[in-house]
């Protein structure tokens, strides 16, 4: 299973907010929390191909572009299974990560996992779970982490080999 991670400046290791205007680009590799979850992808014979990074602001002011890129992108590295995120309780990533997967899952057949804490993402949450399968995570600093890493996994194999998700989501899932 190929893997493109969706991350902001801050998760991408790149900056704080003061980075928020870093414009969109990627890496073929793991890097920032992308690097954590590449550890437990590797338990599962999966492997983390890309990680594409946007500041939030940056995101914010060139929306249709950075969509039409980031799909276009996963489409020629041949993703699989596209994660947004881990967003924890950041709410200008949450939206980012949510617009990005949508976008992602009505343009494509890759398979999209965003993972978003409900801290301070209530109402996106509410606004988006209908449509995406978003994982339940802690927030910044709560406990576990590990877990919700666990489950993310779990279910990108599950989209992947296009699996029912019915019991996994209703458990793990908003």
């Amino acid at each position: 299973m190929k893997v493109i991670v969706l991350l902001d400046q801050i998760q991408a290791g790149l900056g704080g907010k003061e980075k928020a205007d870093t414009p969109l680009g990627g890496k073929k590799l793991a890097m920032g929390a992308a690097d954590t979850l590449d550890k437990v992808f590797k338990r599962y014979d999966a492997k983390i191909v890309g990680t594409f990074y946007c500041g939030t602001d940056y995101y914010q002011q060139n929306k249709t572009e950075v969509q039409r890129k980031v799909v276009k992108m996963s489409e020629k590295m041949g993703a699989d299974v596209v994660v947004a995120g881990p967003t924890y309780d950041y709410p200008e990533f949450s939206t980012m990560a949510c617009e990005l997967a949508l976008k992602i899952q009505q343009e494509t057949d890759i398979q999209v996992v965003p993972m978003i804490a409900i801290e301070k993402n209530q109402d996106l949450i509410e606004g988006y779970r209908a449509q995406l399968t978003i994982i339940k995570m802690p927030k910044k600093g709560g406990t576990g982490l590990s877990d919700a890493i666990d489950h993310l996994v779990e279910l990108c194999q599950l989209k992947a080999q296009k699996q029912d998700i019915t019991e996994f989501t209703q458990q793990y899932c908003y």
